[in-house]
């Protein structure tokens, strides 16, 4: 019932620019446009370079939906993220809400968090994601996805939180330091992209 594959576009390291980007893009504050116009563009780029790998690896042909994780502070209104990609995506939107029981920014994985709005019978969903920390968001939206009837779900996030003072994660941080997003490889198996199906490259 989990996602049957799971694609950071970047790691998120805490206390770097792009972290700080995931975070303003969501905000009020005046320079949020900046960070969205970036932020839209590399998910973008992700998508039609190395989207063919990622459905591919998840045993799909291609997405028939799209879905986002809704936000688990209880934003009102549209996500932030789908608001950003809404305009350049042809995707029917399978839509996922928050049950009423659902307490703000749980850590455990709960089938029972999000629920679909429709049946997505034998649906492939990409499921969007801003940010990973533990996973429980994203693989609790998953089950809620395949719970109404999808038989396949991608979820590509923006960025994989890292926290340098976390003893696990120091030494990966230490790696990653000063590297940034890379369209020219990718995410899926490390090689030279491949042309997206439908791209004429």
């Amino acid at each position: 019932m989990l996602a049957d594959i799971v694609v950071p576009v970047s790691y998120s390291i805490a206390g770097t620019g792009y972290a700080r980007a995931l975070w303003l893009y969501k905000s009020d504050a005046p320079d949020r446009d900046a960070s969205r116009r970036a932020l839209r563009a590399m998910l973008l780029v992700f998508l039609h370079d190395h989207g063919c790998c990622v459905w591919t690896h998840a045993r799909m042909a291609a997405p028939t939906h799209v879905a986002v994780v809704p936000s688990g502070r209880g934003r009102p209104g549209t996500h932030p993220l789908r608001i950003l990609v809404q305009p350049y995506l042809t995707l029917p939107w399978a839509e996922l809400a928050v049950c009423a029981r659902e307490p703000v920014q749980s850590r455990d994985l709960d089938p029972g968090r999000f629920r679909a709005a429709a049946r997505l019978a034998g649906a492939s969903v990409l499921l969007l994601d801003d940010t990973w920390t533990s996973g429980s968001s994203a693989q609790s939206a998953a089950i809620a996805l395949k719970r109404a009837g999808a038989r396949r779900v991608a979820v590509v996030t923006l960025g994989r939180h890292v926290n340098p003072r976390e003893p696990t994660a120091s030494s990966l941080a230490a790696v990653l330091a000063g590297r940034s997003f890379r369209p020219d490889l990718c995410a899926v198996h490390g090689a030279a992209a491949r042309p997206a199906v439908g791209s004429g490259r």
